[in-house]
């Protein structure tokens, strides 16, 4: 096999020229699988130099110092004994984030004494995230419902933003936020999101020190926040504290109707606190909410990307409808595992070494005491016992555990705390939201209009999805749609105003003719407001908006081109020799509802089901 990426890294005549060639190889998933095939089929540990400080942070001891060799891992045993071997490795590069705010730096951040303060917070850790499967299915079903109201009331929308939504709607239940939080916790897991990519992999490429800087007042933020939910979870004092609990407890009572018998993170953190004051239990769980929203919404976008990309859409789409039949339906979950096994959501991990030469002569390269490696966890998913895995498996049956960044064994002392949060907490949540989308009707990448080229899953540093636009046929999903448009009034106002009362008065029987004629109009009406200087029309309609508005171009013309005449900014007329540019005109004024959103009872209903539901009724 040839070995165009290796080659050319190995010539790149300096280190920062070699540094920026393989950063941009990481960053793009077709090259980086390119590499990692090469780098599978002749194995070695690719070093390069780092743009890092080998200082986590600026407030630790020492002078800093650039330009640190760094090594990459691809080999599964390498990449599973870094997981492991906690003697010779430490979770030391996440020392920046805060190793108690940080669930990754509860594994072991540096050596003894430490490590007994850290396998307790661990088992608390482990006693408040047990829930039973019914239970997570039940919390991911409610989150994704309502995330997506929305979303989904236009035709086209962001994956990445809608998968967020649903890990923080979904974070907010299981940890016991007041639903007032949703923008704090948006806010501040993107920063720490944010953070965790940059400290794990992107600061060895790229210099962006504010990151770190918005990540530690994001996660200071969270943590002032959650201590205080504890608190008044636990025992709150204050008139305030008690209001507020008052009102979190009317929202679990909400949530309880859903989900029988739920008993929120926080909640019992307050109850079973042991040792740890509210600021400790406050940072055992500030870690873990970073970590879940972004798994989440890297799950569910990659998993829809390679979906698209592997021509596999059908095929999930049939998995996805089976599931929506039986819950119970088994097809679907292994078809995202595959495609989280070739594009892992946390594509690298990094590791410090404490042990000079862990591996031993690792494929001639000698790695001292307090190097960093990155574990390209990619790699290792493809590595199984017969050979390579490059293609997808249809047939697959099993789950990788470093799909989620867990070791490969089941001692209690090593596979704790992310196979939990990965595969029994955010998984089925990621297959909720995965399966839904699939159930879309119509579904599709979207098409640039400017270039026609299709939409991409494009991530930030070959790491944080971003964005991933999608469509789908909406008036399937929704018919009614609503028309609220704003048209300033010429001056003077109150004799432009006046006309526009008498048209609208003598042209009545003709608007109420020719709505009940068009059979799509739930609800029309005028009104002037802003002291009579705007004229403005309601209507709830069915069906497609450029349709609808130029029907009536086309049916109640004369009467559009009389209400016109006392309109600023009007389109050319009669309407109905020009009707596109009325469409363009009204489609301009249109105001659509604050954040998208419409409600109706009846969204799947056109005039024509509710009129023959309702004949001969009174």
């Amino acid at each position: 096999m040839t070995t165009p990426h290796l080659t050319a890294l190995k010539a790149a005549p300096t280190g920062a020229t070699h540094n920026h060639q393989l950063f941009s190889i990481l960053c793009d998933n077709a090259q980086r699988t390119q590499l990692y095939q090469e780098l599978l089929s002749h194995p070695q540990v690719l070093p390069f130099t780092s743009r890092a400080d080998t200082k986590f942070r600026s407030t630790d001891d020492g002078n800093s110092e650039y330009h640190q060799t760094v090594y990459l891992l691809t080999q599964r045993q390498h990449i599973e004994q870094a997981l492991t071997d906690t003697a010779a490795f430490s979770n030391a590069p996440y020392l920046a984030l805060g190793s108690g705010t940080f669930m990754l730096g509860l594994d072991k951040d540096q050596p003894s004494p430490a490590t007994d303060e850290h396998l307790a917070q661990r088992k608390l850790a482990m006693q408040a995230f047990q829930y039973n499967a019914p239970t997570i299915g039940m919390l991911s079903a409610v989150a994704y419902r309502a995330a997506s109201t929305l979303p989904l009331k236009s035709r086209t929308f962001d994956l990445a933003l809608l998968a967020e939504q649903a890990a923080l709607r979904f974070v907010g239940f299981l940890f016991g936020f007041a639903q007032s939080d949703i923008a704090l916790l948006e806010r501040t897991t993107r920063l720490a999101y944010a953070g965790m990519s940059y400290q794990m992999f992107a600061r060895h490429f790229v210099t962006s020190p504010g990151t770190l800087v918005e990540t530690s007042g994001g996660m200071g933020a969270l943590l002032i926040r959650v201590a205080q939910l504890i608190d008044q979870y636990q025992n709150p004092i204050s008139r305030a504290d008690i209001d507020a609990a008052k009102t979190i407890a009317g929202e679990l009572a909400e949530l309880q109707s859903f989900v029988p018998g739920f008993e929120p993170v926080l909640q019992r953190l307050a109850t079973t606190a042991g040792g740890f004051s509210g600021t400790e239990l406050a940072a055992i769980v500030v870690g873990s909410i970073a970590g879940i929203v972004g798994n989440v919404q890297a799950s569910v976008s990659i998993a829809l990307s390679q979906f698209f990309t592997l021509g596999l859409l059908e095929t999930a789409k049939a998995a996805a409808q089976a599931r929506a039949a039986n819950p119970r339906d088994p097809a679907l979950q292994p078809l995202v595992l595959e495609a989280l096994r070739l594009q892992p959501p946390a594509p690298f991990l990094p590791r410090k070494v404490l042990q000079a030469n862990p591996f031993g002569d690792a494929e001639g390269m000698q790695i001292p005491a307090n190097a960093i490696v990155i574990l390209a966890i990619g790699a290792a998913t493809r590595q199984g016992v017969n050979g390579p895995l490059h293609s997808f498996r249809h047939d697959a049956s099993t789950d990788d555990p470093l799909i989620f960044g867990g070791p490969p064994d089941n001692n209690p002392a090593t596979r704790y705390l992310h196979q939990c949060l990965g595969k029994h907490i955010a998984l089925p949540l990621i297959t909720q939201v995965v399966q839904q989308v699939l159930l879309l009707p119509g579904l599709d990448r979207v098409l640039d209009s400017r270039t026609a080229d299709i939409g991409v899953l494009t991530k930030r540093w070959g790491f944080n999805c971003e964005s991933f636009p999608l469509q789908y046929t909406v008036d399937k999903a929704i018919i009614q749609q609503s028309l609220n448009v704003v048209m300033p009034i010429k001056t003077p106002l109150s004799e432009h105003a006046e006309m526009v009362k008498k048209i609208i008065a003598y042209g009545a029987p003709r608007i109420q003719l020719r709505l009940d004629q068009s059979r799509h109009v739930h609800f029309a009406w005028f009104s002037l407001q802003n002291n009579d200087s705007e004229l403005a029309l309601h209507t709830v309609f069915d069906g497609d908006f450029d349709a609808y508005i130029e029907h009536f171009a086309l049916h109640v013309g004369p009467l559009f081109d009389q209400l016109l005449e006392h309109i600023q900014n009007a389109p050319p007329l009669p309407v109905a020799e020009f009707p596109k540019e009325f469409v363009d005109t009204i489609r301009r004024y249109n105001q659509a509802p604050v954040g998208g959103y419409f409600y109706s009872a009846y969204p799947m209903r056109t005039v024509d089901d509710i009129q023959r539901a309702t004949k001969g009724m009174p």
